[in-house]
């Protein structure tokens, strides 16, 4: 059995706290998304390096560039980097947008080039690399406009990388708004993943339980943003400005509370829809 050591490297706030990880076995490291900031990239690359064996693929969970913007400083052009083919069409539809979109605020930490994946999989195919099978599953839209996560198989040991298919510890992102198809997603994860150990894009490795307290946090905040909604397709700064206060409150301490608000505007129009 092939042995296999996973290091998670996690950004700090300005990073969003996103995870990245190295999946490190007797012969080579695969690597699973790559963060957000050049800064943050170029830890990752240098914790890679460190291991002293060579990157020999890249996955990548989801379209957003918290998890595929660091891909150019740590994977190597002749590296392969994986990718349902929805994740692959959207990063290459939307890394360009974004970048204009953040780069005036980020500055000099939002790389200024990405990689698209070049090796797309179809829901359900797996490849074999550095002594791990990895089967990608194609969940469609729910967190992000395509979803996706990799069980990863070492002998008799599996475990999974969801991507933000559940948070923990932090506020979620439901700016793309598909939070309804979200629910759908975890109702049937929470089954298909019933025993397995959980790696997710923000907080601690876990169980099903995260998908389960994800879906309750979505609930509450479908249901918040409903009655204050009343119907229609947006929120004033005053209903958002109440919406993040009872957030707050229902997962108190949670930090990027600031995505709360971003996102209600998107579920009010998903809702009055």
């Amino acid at each position: 059995m092939t042995e296999l050591m996973v290091h998670r490297y996690t950004a700090a706030q300005p990073g969003l706290f996103v995870n990245s990880y190295l999946l490190e076995t007797e012969e080579a490291v695969v690597l699973v998304d790559a963060g957000l900031l050049v800064s943050d990239a170029r830890a990752l690359a240098a914790r890679l390096k460190a291991l002293r064996k060579p990157l020999v693929a890249a996955f990548v969970t989801h379209p957003h560039p918290d998890h595929f913007n660091g891909l150019p400083y740590v994977a190597g052009d002749e590296v392969p980097v994986h990718a349902t083919a929805p994740v692959a069409k959207v990063i290459e539809e939307t890394a360009v947008a974004k970048r204009e979109q953040w780069r005036p605020v980020y500055g000099e930490e939002w790389p200024d080039r990405f990689r698209v994946p070049d090796r797309t999989l179809d829901d359900g195919e797996a490849v074999e690399v550095a002594g791990l099978r990895i089967q990608a599953h194609d969940v469609g839209p729910a967190e992000s406009h395509a979803d996706s996560y990799f069980l990863v198989e070492s002998g008799d040991r599996r475990i999974a990388f969801i991507g933000d298919l559940a948070f923990d510890g932090v506020h979620s992102y439901t700016t793309d708004g598909h939070s309804g198809a979200w629910l759908a997603v975890l109702d049937r994860l929470t089954r298909a993943l019933a025993r397995v150990p959980l790696y997710q894009g923000h907080g601690a490795p876990g169980d099903a339980g995260l998908l389960t307290r994800q879906r309750q946090y979505l609930l509450m905040y479908r249901e918040t943003v409903r009655r204050l909604a009343a119907g229609a397709p947006s929120l004033s700064e005053a209903q958002k400005l109440e919406l993040e206060q009872i957030m707050a409150g229902f997962v108190p301490d949670a930090p990027l509370g600031w995505l709360v608000g971003l996102g209600a505007d998107a579920v009010a129009a998903e809702l009055a829809s």
